[in-house]
């Protein structure tokens, strides 16, 4: 018992100091359609510095709690004197669609109802241990596959082979491979998962015209885009990196940007055969030639080439580029396809590809993570049962979920017709199945995460960084984790 309470205090300890970290990446995490699909994020917002509201304008300022609850999303349906409890992170606009398909499951099935609170990925993270080490956990969680591995090892989830699997309930076959192996743990199948999401490409077809090049025909390698992202990148005056008089400190459009790390940098570091760490999770590699690479690949793009703007705080989010036109290629998650829907005079300008390759040779691969859904440890049969039926219910109707722009996680539901007609999530499907990724399982997975994090950013924010002396102190930190017992 004293080895799972000291791990609820290492566990709230690193999820806290996530939260506060957000100005170890170079750029704050996007506003996400359906949530932020990992840990502990933050809507993008401009740097203060750079919009200050007029005097007149500014409101008094309020006292705040720092120890007030925090107030829930909540969807109270049915009525019974035992509900389903379930807690979940997925608050962003695309809750409308998860609410709607939470009331036609209790319509469905009128003998559960059902009490769901939906909370701040940060929030959840600390009320989520705190409520199964006090024995009062809810009946059902949603996280993400990535995440899986620590919480089972902290204790707190209970496996579902029985509940779930043995009895044909769900086949894990009908599940991408790569998530199927993120979610188990000491040989035990832990979740089932809701979606898969991560990211994909989205360009303007007409920029790429303007520029004179074909948008049916996108660049094959990182040496290929560098000429492209040349052609494609002008400043205010119209000149292009590599013509005389260009003005890097006053660009108009730019052909790339570096978004989310916490997916950017896996993508890119797969693809060029490089990883945070080697596949049984026992030695860091985050300073090998191969990473090295990679990462320089973006910090000439930010500061050799001037096709993409620095990697520092306070720089215009990448959708905001996007949506005025500044921008052509954009690495981005399923989730845009709602701000495509809120965007239809850039949605029309807009298409959707593979993740293009910025590796010499081409080699090609993305990062995919999955909202699972989860029975806490100490649930009761009864809780484990509803859950059971939710988890199903949500799992084979996942053609609805497509509308908020996240690919269902079942491969049959994915090709149902309604679903491949919803060009975003076909595509990403289709991207996903053919050359997608989970991270790497490790019990101390966000504290790995948070160290190479910290040593890309650093990497990264500073036009005249050693690379690879930037990596080698994070590739330490993360060996000594590994080292751990």
């Amino acid at each position: 018992m004293r080895k799972f309470l000291f791990s609820i205090i290492l566990l709230l300890g690193l999820i806290i100091a996530l939260a506060a970290c957000g100005g170890t990446t170079p750029e704050a995490a996007p506003t996400e359609a359906a949530d932020a699909p990992a840990e502990a994020v933050d809507a993008p917002a401009e740097a203060a510095d750079e919009v200050a509201a007029p005097e007149e304008e500014v409101a008094e300022e309020v006292a705040v709690d720092p120890n007030a609850e925090p107030t829930p999303i909540v969807n109270a349906l049915g009525d019974c004197a035992d509900p389903l409890t379930l807690w979940h992170g997925l608050t962003g606009t695309d809750g409308a669609v998860f609410a709607v398909m939470l009331e036609d499951f209790v319509e469905a099935n009128p003998d559960i109802c059902l009490n769901a609170e939906g909370y701040a990925w940060d929030t959840f993270f600390q009320k989520y241990p705190t409520a199964v080490a006090a024995g009062t956990p809810p009946d059902m969680v949603i996280f993400h596959a990535a995440e899986v591995n620590q919480m089972a090892a902290q204790g707190l989830m209970m496996p579902l082979e029985e509940l779930m699997y043995s009895d044909g309930t769900m086949n894990k076959d009908d599940f991408n491979p790569a998530v199927v192996n993120a979610i188990t743990y000491d040989g035990n199948t832990m979740a089932v998962p809701f979606d898969n999401h991560g990211w994909l490409l989205w360009y303007n077809r007409q920029l790429i015209e303007d520029a004179g090049l074909d948008p049916d025909n996108l660049p094959k390698n990182g040496d290929e885009f560098i000429e492209w992202a040349q052609m494609l990148t002008t400043d205010v005056n119209g000149l292009h990196p590599n013509e005389e008089g260009f003005d890097p400190d006053n660009v108009d459009v730019w052909a790339m940007e570096f978004t989310w790390p916490r997916y950017t940098i896996p993508t890119t570091l797969w693809q060029f055969g490089a990883s945070v760490m080697n596949e049984d999770a026992t030695t860091a590699t985050l300073n090998s030639p191969e990473a090295i690479a990679a990462v320089q690949y973006w910090h000439d793009l930010m500061y050799k080439y001037h096709v993409a703007p620095p990697a520092v705080p306070g720089k215009m989010w990448a959708g905001d580029l996007y949506a005025n036109n500044r921008l052509v290629f954009m690495w981005e998650g399923t989730w845009t396809g709602g701000f495509m829907k809120d965007n239809p005079d850039v949605a029309a300008l807009t298409e959707v590809a593979f993740i293009n390759s910025l590796a010499p040779d081409g080699h090609q691969a993305v990062k995919l993570d999955s909202h699972i859904m989860a029975v806490p440890a100490g649930v009761d049969e009864d809780g484990a049962n509803k859950a059971k039926a939710l988890m199903t219910y949500l799992a084979d109707n996942g053609a609805f979920w497509a509308t908020s722009g996240q690919v269902p996680a079942k491969l049959e539901v994915q090709q149902l017709s309604e679903v491949q007609e919803i060009k975003s999530v076909a595509m990403a499907a289709e991207q996903f199945n053919a050359i997608g990724s989970t991270d790497i399982p490790h019990e101390a997975f966000i504290e790995i995460q948070t160290a190479w994090e910290t040593a890309v950013g650093n990497a990264l924010a500073n036009p005249d960084a050693d690379i690879a002396a930037e990596l080698e102190a994070g590739n330490a930190q993360i060996q000594a984790i590994l080292d751990r017992p």
